[in-house]
């Protein structure tokens, strides 16, 4: 039964593409001195095939992306708005990216400068949109735009911006909350504990295992202290998806050490083909890896020390998806004026996005359990077992080879 799962839930997911993190999201970077302003915003190429229901069709994407921000960034000085000198020009760049220039021309008397950007949050109201002022000779400031927050203001005469730093605290929350909503990867580790594990002691030692791990290495990385390999790290957050889950499925197997050698020469077979054709783990991470495999496989005889043994796993598993986090939180960018604020807000919105996922997943296996459903509950548990050991295959696959 497992092996005929396994082989069509291989079959199933590798036949399409998968992403773990859809968050929709823009970045922009202004340079404002005197009294013109300069903006280049980008934003995914996917992003912007939503804009015709909003805008109405245009022939091409540039065309699109020009017309969406003619409508949706202004900036204003005091109150006065400033008038658009040139641009916008928009091309397409690599990464499937669309990249538009605009520059303002502003008028010369006030105390307040104010960007209004509405971009996206019509079509996406969960769109986060990150962007970096310079603002005359001061430091570079970062601030996040989202559907509720969509401007910000800054003294002319300080530089300063004029949002406090519970308005920081609370946009890296929300940042925090969403990346783990949609971050599929992490939400199918999680899954995988539930697997092992639905005890309430065990399952809450197992998250907060994963909790310690992932807020350690988040800080590490986010603080620049250490700077692990971002497509490395993508590759083994797969890695873990796919032990755990392999590991709920042939936990109560007589014949587990067959498994775990079958698995182990797989991971073999791969680890020869990523160093002859190329991939993202060099060979000691292989190395490790396939000894860890092997090692974990055959040291937990059962689920009662798998359950024991969850909260170590966790944790250890912990600190490479808080690799994957810090990558996120690296690319939008920590406030200068506000680093420790954003990190810590950042750090427990993903912490309520988990707590919220983990509660409506028992929720509903809790309700499920009480029904007829319950009768089908071995099914169940392989079917997810199996999919999931899927997902993890297709990351770490894709990832460590590069495909």
């Amino acid at each position: 039964m497992i092996r005929k799962l396994l082989l069509i839930s291989f079959i199933a997911f590798f036949s399409f593409e998968i992403h773990a993190h859809q968050i929709s999201r823009s970045f922009s970077k202004w340079e404002i001195e005197e009294n013109t302003a300069k903006a280049v915003f980008t934003v995914p190429a996917r992003q912007v095939t939503l804009l015709p229901v909003l805008e109405g069709y245009s022939p091409s994407l540039q065309d699109q992306l020009t017309t969406h921000l003619r409508n949706y960034l202004k900036i204003s000085v005091s109150g006065q708005p400033c008038q658009i000198l040139k641009g916008p020009e928009t091309q397409l760049i690599d990464n499937g990216y669309v990249q538009s220039k605009i520059e303002f021309i502003c008028p010369e008397d006030g105390e307040k400068l104010s960007i209004y950007n509405g971009a996206f949050f019509p079509v996406s109201a969960g769109h986060i949109h990150f962007a970096r002022i310079l603002l005359d000779n001061n430091d570079w400031q970062e601030h996040i735009f989202t559907s509720s927050r969509q401007e910000s203001s800054f003294s002319l005469s300080s530089g300063e911006s004029e949002r406090s730093g519970f308005t920081i605290f609370v946009d890296y929350i929300s940042l925090g909350f969403e990346h783990i909503l949609a971050g599929y990867d992490h939400l199918a580790f999680l899954a995988t504990i539930l697997l092992i594990t639905f005890r309430a002691r065990q399952l809450l030692l197992a998250i907060t295992g994963f909790t310690i791990g992932h807020s350690v290495t988040l800080a590490l990385a986010s603080l620049g202290l250490v700077q692990p390999s971002g497509p490395a790290v993508e590759a083994l957050i797969g890695y873990t998806i796919l032990l755990v889950a392999f590991e709920a499925l042939i936990i109560d197997e007589t014949n587990k050490k067959r498994f775990v050698w079958f698995g182990t020469l797989l991971l073999l077979i791969l680890a020869i083909s990523a160093l002859i054709f190329g991939g993202t783990l060099n060979i000691l991470t292989w190395i490790g890896l396939l000894l860890f495999t092997l090692c974990y496989g055959f040291l937990l005889e059962g689920r009662d020390e798998a359950q024991r043994a969850m909260p170590v796993i966790t944790t250890i598993f912990g600190l490479i998806h808080g690799f994957g986090f810090a990558g996120v939180l690296l690319e939008l960018g920590l406030p200068t004026d506000g680093l420790v604020l954003g990190l810590l807000g950042f750090n427990i919105g993903v912490e309520l996005g988990q707590i919220l996922s983990v509660f409506l997943a028992v929720l509903i296996l809790y309700v499920l359990g009480k029904t007829s459903f319950r009768k089908y509950h071995n099914l169940a548990y392989d079917i997810s077992g199996a999919l999931l050991i899927a997902l993890g295959t297709f990351w770490f696959v894709g990832r460590a080879l590069m495909l």
